[in-house]
């Protein structure tokens, strides 16, 4: 078994699934290009949850369900996250600048709409299959109180109402894959709207048939379902990819429209090799990019670091495309704090999953932590340096950190989970 599951791959239906994720994430960094406070930032933040959680549900429903995924139920969640994708650039009108005159009225409801839909396809084909799944309890149970009632009230409510549910739904997620008990609980509730379901259809079969069926009910099945790793840890890694696919998006489209001097083709083969740094690390570690000595982490470990670490590419992508045009000037605190407050994140949530890995204490001492304050360092003090200059300091600062593999003296590294 554990053979057959690290042999399956994504299937074409997964994959034409992802394509729906490269548009909600370039234009989430779109729009968070354009923010100047930390609420507005918070709001891409907010926005980027929500298309990472559908993304995430829908993947570990179709890692639990295998040859058995409902294609309809798929297809229908990428319908709901292509709306999700061309509501971004209206999404919170008050809070957010957009730019063009069209009228981008109702974006905001249709975004929340189709989250909570999205959310609950997942739900409703993992429950009809049988399935309980505890090691992610996101993917059948959505905290969608908060977001309904955020279609009714005005922005300043909305957006609180926003932070809440995205912090329940992450919070709750993690605490009920650590307690066995509400997993007990939810295998209860899951079988009894199963067999609810049966005493219906079998009521409305002698309804229509006008007599009486003296056959029992068969007891509903239902079974707590554990991850394919293999398929599991594939997938996670191609979200990575993909967000590492709109980073060089933004460096292409800020090379087309500047000329090509020194600075600009400096600035662009930095962030280049930016990327291709945190494409190694992926490739080397994993989609946490952290060495570890104990077995692979459980999901309700790995997700959120991968939430971080995707978050904090999207953040990265951003700065990158206003970081070439303004090559040869200073870059704007806030472009500034896109880059290196990215690769905080990014570092952060790799020391989180180094911690729950147990990664070698050498690691945090000579390459993460100081790679973490010296990215901290150019967000807060870098104002007057040059951004070529910055850009090049960013690969610096990242490539020290991904120098601690030869610097291990030829230790075979374990690819984070």
């Amino acid at each position: 078994m554990a053979d057959q599951a690290e042999e399956r791959h994504a299937s074409w239906l997964e994959l034409f699934f992802d394509l729906t994720v490269v548009a909600a994430a370039a234009q989430i960094a779109h729009r968070l290009h354009e923010a100047d406070t930390v609420g507005q930032v918070a709001a891409c933040a907010a926005m980027f949850y929500a298309v990472w959680s559908v993304w995430t549900t829908t993947s570990v429903y179709a890692n639990v369900a295998g040859a058995r995924t409902r294609r309809r139920a798929v297809l229908r969640t990428m319908l709901g996250v292509g709306v999700m994708a061309a509501a971004v650039p209206g999404v919170f009108p008050g809070l957010l600048p957009h730019h063009g005159e069209t009228d981008l009225q109702g974006r905001t409801a249709a975004f929340t709409v189709a989250f909570i839909i999205c959310r609950g396809i997942a739900s409703r084909a993992a429950s009809r299959d049988g399935q309980v799944i505890a090691f992610w309890p996101a993917t059948q149970t959505a905290v969608a109180a908060p977001f309904i009632v955020s279609l009714f009230t005005d922005e300043p409510v909305t957006y609180w109402l926003w932070g809440v549910g995205v912090v329940l739904d992450l919070v709750t997620s993690v605490l009920g894959a650590r307690n066995p008990r509400s997993m007990e609980e939810r295998a209860k509730r899951i079988k009894h709207d199963l067999e609810q379901g049966q005493h219906r259809g079998q009521w409305l079969s002698r309804l229509l048939r006008g007599g009486s069926s003296s056959e029992p009910a068969t007891p509903a099945l239902v079974t707590v379902a554990q991850a394919e790793r293999g398929h599991l840890d594939e997938r996670l890694g191609l979200f990575v990819i993909i967000v590492l696919g709109e980073a060089v998006a933004q460096v292409v489209s800020a090379d087309t429209g500047k000329p090509w001097n020194g600075a600009v083709v400096l600035s662009s083969v930095a962030a280049f090799f930016l990327v291709v740094i945190l494409w190694q690390l992926t490739t080397l570690y994993g989609f946490t990019p952290a060495p570890r000595s104990t077995k692979p982490l459980e999901p309700w470990q790995a997700l959120p670091a991968h939430l971080g670490v995707t978050a904090a590419i999207v953040s990265v992508a951003a700065g990158l495309g206003a970081l070439i045009p303004e090559a040869e000037g200073h870059l704007l605190t806030r472009d500034r704090w896109l880059i290196f407050g990215g690769l905080a994140l990014y570092l952060v949530s790799s020391v989180g999953a180094g911690v729950a890995g147990r990664a070698p204490l050498r690691w945090y001492a000579g390459w993460a932590v100081p790679s973490l304050v010296a990215a901290v360092l150019l967000g807060v003090l870098g104002q007057g340096l040059q951004a070529w200059l910055l850009a090049s300091l960013s690969v610096v600062v990242l490539g020290w950190f991904a120098l601690y593999n030869w610097f291990a003296k030829g230790r075979t590294p374990v690819s984070a989970t």
